[in-house]
């Protein structure tokens, strides 16, 4: 019943003339990318997430395009302040690889008014490689159409039979 819901909500929120094409601009530090090069990645990884009526296409962060996604990335310390390191940083490589935990601010721009913006955060190696790189990429693409969808949902006015 709430999957037909949301789905419901979501196709309410295609647009009938067809398909929005999204330029992808990057900025920060994603691990294993120049930052130059991480549009690319990011609008391929976007299109696996299976978003029909959005089109990912790689943007110069130079110029800011009406329809834009803009990811920001920072790559988070592995302590602060006062915690102590309990394991030598060499050994917990060993033992869970070299990770780094990042975190992604994604904001979305539709006619260059800003709609919504979702955060996530992940440990990741980095590289096009990376299933966890990969894993937010997707569930962060998926969280912002749907939180797209469902505030257009509410904006559209509801009439009784």
């Amino acid at each position: 019943m709430l999957w037909g819901l949301l789905t419901g909500a979501l196709l309410l929120c295609t647009p009938a003339w067809g398909e929005t094409v999204l330029a992808v601009q990057a900025f920060g530090e994603l691990p294993g990318f120049p930052i130059e090069d991480a549009p690319s990645y990011l609008a391929g990884e976007m299109t696996k997430a299976g978003i029909a009526p959005w089109r990912f296409e790689r943007r110069d962060p130079g110029i800011a395009a009406p329809n834009r996604i803009e990811w920001t990335f920072e790559l988070l310390p592995y302590a602060g302040g006062q915690v102590r390191q309990l394991f030598p940083m060499a050994g917990m490589q060993r033992m869970l690889g070299p990770h780094r935990l990042v975190s992604a601010q994604v904001k979305l721009f539709l006619a260059g008014q800003y709609q919504t913006m979702i955060i996530g955060q992940e440990a990741v190696q980095g590289g096009a490689g990376d299933p966890e790189l990969s894993a937010l990429i997707a569930r962060l693409t998926q969280t912002l159409y749907g939180g797209y969808a469902a505030t257009e949902a509410a904006a559209v006015p509801h009439h009784a039979p």
